[in-house]
């Protein structure tokens, strides 16, 4: 028995992209010509393929759902604090107000096979892109080719897509503001960034602001890639950072797991944090209080941007228009004793 057809295979077999096929099963005519439409019809009775929605009457129902997309590529992506903080911000916001939540981890590039996108009945529509910007504006272009209100975190504004709304909060001048702290308190000419193997935009934006702040004190830069969920190769990419390179005068995380581990690395090295090395985390989440000693990070907003993302699509539910098209959240430095 052969496979269910799937958006792909009707995109294959009328010879157009997947995004083309997605308007014509969701009854969008915008950018989708009269013979085109009529070969993806065509494609589409061949095939056998049948959406639950089939044109712009269903599209307007309420459905009382959001559904949310975390493009991640690791299984577990719901261990990431900073996710479930989102997530939990985000649902919570919406139970209140009568709406459900429909989560879905999506890997890299399929988007385009969920049933978010082939079946799903949802009223708006929740991005949390990753990978390089091109493959971002991609993702963004695709899922708001349903029609629906989309909103996207922690990415910035693709000024080409309409009725869409960009919620992000300034990792750009979080990280500026740890550098700040750096730099005022203690005589840097090397720091080693160490960061996930996968290219989320708010990791885009905090590398920006500490390269900003470091280039105008001349400090060098380095990066260490890793797979930011295993302790085992945030370990093993440190230590061959340190091997080739020595000790640097500020080791900077991504994120405050990433700080931790690295704390943990150079003092069973035999280094003192901060005499010999300067450590700075990332997202201030409850567990950093384990960290021995204290570690210097900014405070997150994670949970605030899920209550954001929510109010924004209820409003333009309500509306019909979103009340603003970016909402970007301030961060706070948390001083602790690892960059003193």
């Amino acid at each position: 028995m052969s496979d269910r057809p799937t958006l792909r295979s009707v995109a294959l077999k009328a010879g157009v992209s997947i995004a083309t096929v997605s308007k014509v099963v969701n009854g969008i005519t915008t950018g989708v010509s009269k013979s085109t439409r009529a070969q993806v019809e065509n494609a589409i009775r061949e095939l056998g393929y049948r959406p639950n929605r089939s044109g712009r009457s269903l599209r307007v129902q309420k459905h009382q759902i959001i559904g949310l997309a975390i493009i991640d590529p690791s299984p577990r992506f719901l261990a990431d604090p900073f996710t479930t903080n989102l997530v939990a911000g985000l649902g919570n916001q919406l139970n209140v107000n009568g709406f459900g939540l429909l989560l879905y981890g999506v890997m890299p590039g399929t988007l385009a096979e969920t049933s978010l996108m082939r079946q799903s009945e949802v009223d708006a529509i929740c991005l949390n892109p990753s990978g390089e910007r091109k493959e971002r504006l991609a993702t963004m272009k695709l899922a708001a080719s349903l029609g629906q209100p989309l909103i996207v975190i922690q990415d910035r504004d693709m000024k080409s897509l309409s009725d869409v709304c960009f919620v992000r909060q300034d990792d750009i001048g979080g990280a500026e503001l740890l550098a700040k702290e750096v730099v005022k308190r203690r005589t840097c000419r090397r720091a080693v960034m160490v960061l996930a193997d996968i290219p989320w935009p708010a990791v885009e934006h905090r590398v920006a602001g500490f390269k900003k702040i470091f280039d105008q004190h001349g400090v060098q830069l380095d990066f260490v890639y890793c797979d930011e969920t295993s302790s085992q190769a945030i370990t093993d990419g440190i230590s061959t950072y340190l091997d080739r390179h020595g000790p640097p005068d500020v080791l900077v995380g991504q994120n405050d797991q990433i700080a931790i581990i690295g704390i943990h690395l150079l003092t069973s090295r035999g280094l003192e944090v901060p005499r010999d090395v300067a450590v700075t985390g990332y997202n201030d989440f409850p567990f950093t209080g384990i960290s021995n000693p204290v570690l210097t990070t900014v405070r997150s907003r994670a949970y605030e941007l899920g209550v954001t993302a929510a109010r924004a699509i209820l409003h333009r539910l309500d509306t019909g228009s979103f009340q603003q098209r970016e909402y970007t959240l301030s961060l706070d430095l948390v001083q602790g004793e690892s960059a003193p």
